[in-house]
């Protein structure tokens, strides 16, 4: 499906992508080649109870490396978050940062990495400060398959003086390698698998239709959309399917490369609003905004929605048009959020519409919404609010 696309674009990704089940057993040789001392920034307890964190001690003491651990790092982190971990690096002073974890804690990792070395804090940066060069070296270890971070350049945070969820970007943020283990995501919840595969299908289709999509996201966010999309409803059923979670794995990992080049859209540009101020987990605002937005933009992506319609077999009636195949795969988007339980918390994103003005304010100034197919006004994500 070869679609439109700008006749310049650039494209970049992470230096090294190693993937597969069981490579996680790599990461001390591979974090010896960037030095001795290496700080491990994770989540509150998943590794430590998973058992990794005491395989991943040992790999590193046998291979004389010195490894800190900062744990505690929460699923929506703040700039504080940050902060703390960003001194303890400073004053440990570390050769590589590994972040290991969901997209939070790699967020987390790649802002330390990159902002350590150098003066000034992390809300500088948060407020315009730009990241002039390259800082330490960096590994991300996704734990889930869904925020496609180990993959982007750039770290999504929430000012807490302000309740503003946003990202510091640079394109010195690249990890050195991501280092993706599919077996890591075994033990996650149903929930979380839900949740985080249906952030990552979310990415994969917004980056396909994405105004700045090009040949090479193309080919990355249509393979991933329909290998999401089809195996995330087998694996959320048959959770320690390690060849299941790798397909998923494998879908997150090609979306996120695709959306750090094409950039994503008003789903995820009103994800952040709405998702500080529900408390609800990102995927699951994600996941339920998805339909609304592709029926928005449906006037000018009906083609794309369905091709990825039509090879994931869906729109198997060939006198199907375009818009036919394309609402058929809305339709089954709308379903599977109903077989993850996940449908049921529309109600849970209304707000008074008096919040509305600061959330459409919000998304307005996105990146993401300005990145969207169709361009958007006020008055559109209103009448997204009003539909919850």
């Amino acid at each position: 499906m070869l679609g439109r696309f700008a006749v310049e674009f650039e494209f970049r990704t992470v230096e090294r992508i190693i993937f597969g089940p069981g490579v996680v057993r790599r990461l001390a040789e591979v974090a010896s080649s960037f030095g001795k001392k290496a700080f491990v920034v994770t989540g509150r307890s998943f590794l430590r109870q998973s058992g990794w964190l005491e395989e991943i001690e040992t790999l590193f003491r046998q291979a004389n490396l010195f490894l800190v651990v900062h744990q505690g790092i929460p699923p929506e982190p703040t700039l504080a978050d940050t902060q703390r971990a960003i001194d303890e690096a400073r004053s440990t002073g570390p050769d590589v940062v590994i972040g290991i974890g969901g997209g939070s804690a790699i967020d987390v990792a790649k802002t330390v990495a990159s902002t350590a070395p150098f003066d000034g804090s992390v809300y500088e940066y948060f407020r315009g400060r730009q990241i002039e060069r390259k800082g330490l070296a960096f590994i991300a270890v996704p734990t889930t398959s869904g925020s496609g971070s180990e993959v982007t350049p750039n770290s999504v945070l929430i000012d807490e003086t302000t309740g503003v969820k946003s990202s510091i970007r640079s394109n010195f943020m690249y990890a050195d390698v991501a280092l993706v283990d599919p077996a890591l995501t075994l033990t996650a919840p149903k929930e979380t698998t839900a949740y985080a595969g249906m952030d990552a299908l979310c990415q994969a289709i917004e980056a396909y239709v994405s105004k700045g999509a090009n040949p090479i996201t193309d080919a990355l966010a249509l393979d991933a959309s329909v290998r999401l999309f089809l195996n995330l409803p087998k694996v959320y059923s048959d959770p320690k399917n390690l060849e299941l979670r790798t397909q998923v794995a494998l879908g997150s990992l090609m979306g996120g490369i695709a959306f750090a080049n094409a950039r994503l859209g008003l789903a995820h540009g009103l994800a952040h609003p709405l998702g500080v101020r529900s408390s609800l987990p990102h995927g699951l605002v994600c996941a339920l905004l998805l339909p609304l937005v592709m029926r928005f933009n449906m006037p000018v992506c009906s083609e794309k929605y369905a091709a990825i319609s039509r090879i994931s077999g869906i729109a198997q009636e060939p006198t199907y048009t375009d818009m036919q195949a394309a609402e058929a795969f809305i339709s089954a988007i709308e379903r599977l959020n109903e077989d993850m339980r996940i449908k049921a918390h529309y109600a849970d994103l209304k707000m008074d519409p008096s919040e509305w003005t600061s959330v459409i304010k919000e998304a307005m100034a996105s990146g993401s919404t300005r990145s969207n197919p169709r361009e958007v006004s006020a008055s559109d994500i209103e009448a997204i609010l009003a539909s919850f």
